[in-house]
C-alpha cells in the first residue's frame, strides 16, 4: 500500500507524458488513445503506462468508480489519485481524471480534450466529487 502523503509519482509522470502526446485531439467519446480520449480511456491508458503489471483493461468511469484496486482518499488528494465526478446536478455523466499536485488535475474534458484543469476552476469546483486512491 502507498505510504500517506507520498502520493504515486509514477502515475503523475505518465499522466504529463500522455497529455503531452494527445495535445491537440479532440475529446472523443469511447476513445482510448492518443488519438482522441473520453475521460475513463485517458486515465485508464495513464493507469496501464504507469502500472503495467496492474492488468487495467478499458472500462467506463462508473467502472472505475466500483473497482476494488481503489480505496476511498481523505482529502486532501494526493498526487496520482483518481478525482471522481458522479452524475448529478448539472452533469449528466460520470467523469473522472488523475490529480497531479495539490492545485490541479488532468482529465479529458468534452470542451478541451486531455487538458489540466485548476482545482478552482469556476465550472469543475461546484461539481460535487471525491478521491480514489489505486491500493
Amino acid at each position: 500500500m502507498q505510504a500517506e502523503g507520498l502520493g504515486q509519482p509514477e502515475i503523475v509522470t505518465a499522466a504529463q507524458k500522455v497529455a503531452e502526446e494527445a495535445a491537440g485531439q479532440p475529446y472523443t467519446w469511447g476513445g482510448h488513445s492518443t488519438k482522441g480520449f473520453d475521460c475513463s480511456g485517458f486515465v485508464i491508458y495513464v493507469l496501464r503506462q504507469a502500472k503495467p503489471d496492474a492488468g487495467f483493461a478499458f472500462m467506463t468511469a462508473a467502472e472505475i468508480f466500483a473497482d476494488r484496486r481503489f480505496q476511498s482518499a481523505t482529502p486532501p488528494p494526493q498526487p496520482g489519485d483518481l478525482i471522481c465526478f458522479p452524475a448529478g446536478s448539472g452533469m449528466p455523466h460520470d467523469h473522472v481524471g488523475i490529480v497531479t499536485d495539490a492545485g490541479h488535475w488532468i482529465g479529458s474534458q468534452s470542451s478541451t480534450g486531455v487538458a489540466s484543469v485548476s482545482f478552482t476552476n469556476p465550472w469543475w469546483s461546484k461539481k460535487k466529487h471525491y478521491f480514489l486512491r489505486l491500493k
